[in-house]
């Protein structure tokens, strides 16, 4: 199976640029696969990331942000986008229950090499609109064998 298409879509933030190439080490999500959702990014929102998923086995990377269609010139939002980076298919399987479990009230989806989560009360909406840009932006490809 081969997941090279998606690794470090959001989960990877560097400085302020609006780098759009997902394996760059300045890719920033804020500026490209959430804007490409149709979503704007109020604030970070890492302080909503549970302990016990931020790190651990597998886990490079973990990221989340306030959401909006429009932030108002606001810092938060009810609604939250996440996102844990694993390092392996074995590592994202092995975390999605441990997320869903941290995360009941959150919509999640496995996504590549990613565990996307949001949160709020237009979770479903925002996480059908990030998957609608991941797919059209950087669709993942399996193989079988």
């Amino acid at each position: 199976m081969a997941l090279v298409a998606v690794p470090l879509v959001l989960a990877a933030c560097g400085g302020s640029s609006g780098s759009s190439d997902p394996t760059s080490g300045s890719y920033n999500p804020a500026h490209t696969t959430l804007k490409d959702a149709g979503l704007e990014v109020c604030g970070d929102a890492n302080n909503q990331i549970p302990q016990t998923l931020g790190s651990g086995p597998g886990v490079q990377a973990s990221r989340a942000f306030f959401v909006a269609a429009d932030c108002n010139g606001k810092e938060t939002s009810p609604d939250t986008a996440m996102v844990f980076q694993f390092d392996s298919k074995q590592a994202v399987d092995a975390g999605y229950a441990k997320v869903q479990a941290a995360m009941p009230n959150g919509s999640t989806e496995k996504y590549g090499p990613l565990i996307l989560v949001t949160t709020g009360p237009n979770r479903e909406a925002n996480l059908a609109a990030i998957d609608k840009a991941l797919q059209k932006t950087y669709p993942i490809t399996t193989t079988s064998g």
